[in-house]
């Protein structure tokens, strides 16, 4: 489904990314997981072509970037990540449906005019969601979390082949926290949506996430089944401090020693 091939990304004199090599194949779940500044967000926002690789190949889908009508790409993907923050001032101005709907679009609002079933489709996943009551709002008026659960009602309004997570949970206190990840976990029972989902909080590795990759100063120093990675001393290692994990319900949680 996507592959990275010795892909390397320059920021002026700054490395995000060094010669990564990674492989995400159809079906799986993975989750993505290293400190702030460790290349995630970096690697993600090129499946969507938000960044450019400076060196390497990318392939998403089977078809290498620089040789494929991207925009096409684009709209198999559905993407939540702090990369939306650029588009705030045109989100706070929309009304929540607006924005959920606007998903089919592939648009930040809605420029066109919405076919009925569309609609329909719309309102349906803010119910499914538990967000029907926040119909008419303005997103500037929500709280946080329900500001990142709308973001996630929006992103699969087109049916994706493949959803993207990045640091969706990022400054949710705990009960918003949990209340989306039990969303998440909801949204792949019910309609087995393959994921990449991206976090430095380890404890974010829910059950249905069975693969894992870590990424240190750009590069994969780790990767494959979740249990043989989130290990007492490759995290002791990653954190550089003594840890020990503890797994609830298939969930890792890092204690200190």
């Amino acid at each position: 489904m996507i592959e990275f091939r010795n892909v390397s990304k320059v920021y002026d004199q700054t490395v995000a990314l060094d010669g990564l090599n990674l492989t995400i194949e159809s079906g799986k779940i993975i989750g993505l997981i290293g400190h702030n500044g460790a290349g995630k967000s970096t690697l993600l926002s090129m499946i969507p072509a938000y960044q450019i690789p400076t060196t390497g190949t990318l392939r998403v889908f089977g078809k290498e970037f620089g040789k494929y009508a991207w925009p096409k790409i684009k709209a198999r993907l559905g993407f939540v990540s702090s990369a939306l923050g650029q588009f705030q001032s045109t989100l706070d101005k929309q009304v929540v449906e607006d924005i959920v709907i606007s998903g089919a679009f592939s648009s930040i609002g809605i420029y066109q005019e919405v076919a009925p079933e569309v609609r329909q489709r719309g309102m349906q996943l803010l119910s499914e969601f538990g967000l029907d009551y926040l119909e008419g709002h303005r997103f500037r008026t929500l709280s946080a979390g329900e500001q990142r659960r709308v973001l996630l009602a929006r992103s699969i309004m087109a049916n994706p082949e493949l959803l993207i997570l990045d640091e969706p949970c990022s400054g949710l206190d705990l009960p918003a926290r949990e209340q989306f990840l039990r969303t998440v976990s909801t949204l792949v029972a019910e309609q087995q949506t393959p994921i990449i989902y991206v976090s430095h909080q380890i404890e974010e590795i829910l059950s249905f996430i069975t693969h894992v990759a870590i990424l240190r100063e750009g590069k994969m120093i780790h990767a494959g089944p979740k249990h043989k990675v989130l290990t007492d001393d490759i995290l002791s290692d990653v954190f550089g401090l003594s840890v020990q994990v503890v797994w609830k319900d298939d969930r890792p949680w890092v204690m200190v020693r």
